[in-house]
């Protein structure tokens, strides 16, 4: 009798993570898939599906996310990486521990009050970012940021640059210090440069984070929500109805606006198959070469 309690025990420790997961995770997940191949009536069809993906804004809410996605891994990245290497030289030496701090606030701030302060900068009547281009005669007419499709998509990457940055900054510095610093003596004692020593010795060495960096960038450009929410009016962009639409957000739209649930459990799967196959793209191109 012992013996089978002490064979059962195990099990019993670890069943409230699997009857967690099978309420919260697979269960969701196999009902979502369900949903997206039936009618409202009940009846199995593919014709969300066929639906789904000959619908054009579903397909400019994708190119949206894609450009945003695009952006933000060869802009943040690069600046990122540069801000690192600044906080990891002697010359900011104590103060460094200050700018990470800095750094890192942005990314612990509310979406809400984020989105919510970047239109009060961004907005076309009494904006700030108007404001000071029309007080110093730079423009005469103000710019609509957050409606006009050509400043759009920049508009929220900047949301996203300010909000990331740091972030992404401070990964790359925990990536830095775990260099061995015999590394680079060894290759100043071969003769390489510092841009050599860099391109041959530390940027190798940080591949494992440029990969986290960039795969949280792909996931993050397709699950946009409340950044945008918070910058247009009604879910949709104010004078344009496509210039500010994401994936996650035509998706709420659909579910909770139009009542489309089946629709949009079948678009929810749509963007993970997308998704799924840009990671995988990432991956083979981010692999360790023999």
């Amino acid at each position: 009798m012992k013996r089978n309690k002490r064979k059962i025990m195990p099990y019993l420790f670890i069943s409230p993570f699997f009857i967690l997961y099978a309420v919260f995770g697979l269960y969701p997940t196999v009902s979502g898939l369900m949903m997206s191949l039936q009618t409202k009536s009940g009846q199995f069809t593919f014709f969300n599906y066929q639906t789904v993906l000959t619908d054009t804004r579903f397909w400019k809410s994708i190119s949206n996310a894609s450009v945003y996605m695009l952006g933000s891994i060869f802009i943040i990245l690069p600046v990122a990486l540069m801000a690192a290497l600044m906080l990891n030289s002697k010359f900011m030496g104590k103060k460094s521990g200050f700018v990470s701090t800095a750094f890192f606030i942005p990314n612990v701030t509310s979406v809400i009050v984020v989105g919510i302060v970047f239109k009060l900068i961004l907005r076309t009547n009494n904006g700030l970012i108007n404001t000071a281009l029309q007080d110093v005669g730079f423009i005469e007419k103000a710019v609509k940021f957050l409606s006009d499709p050509v400043w759009a998509i920049p508009s929220v990457l900047l949301i996203g640059c300010w909000r990331y940055f740091g972030i992404n900054s401070l990964y790359f510095l925990s990536g830095l210090q775990g260099i061995p610093t015999e590394l680079g003596e060894a290759a100043r004692i071969d003769g390489a440069g510092k841009w050599k020593e860099f391109w041959y010795v530390t940027l190798p060495l940080l591949k494992p984070i440029m990969t986290y960096i960039v795969f949280i960038a792909i996931t993050g450009s397709f699950a946009m929500f409340g950044e945008v929410i918070t910058l247009v009016q009604n879910g949709s962009s104010v004078g344009s109805r496509d210039s500010m639409l994401y994936p996650v957000i035509y998706l709420y739209n659909m579910m909770f606006k139009n009542n489309q649930v089946n629709r949009a459990a079948t678009m929810g799967y749509i963007i993970a198959v997308i998704l799924l196959i840009i990671t995988t793209v990432q991956r083979y191109l981010f692999r360790e070469k023999d």
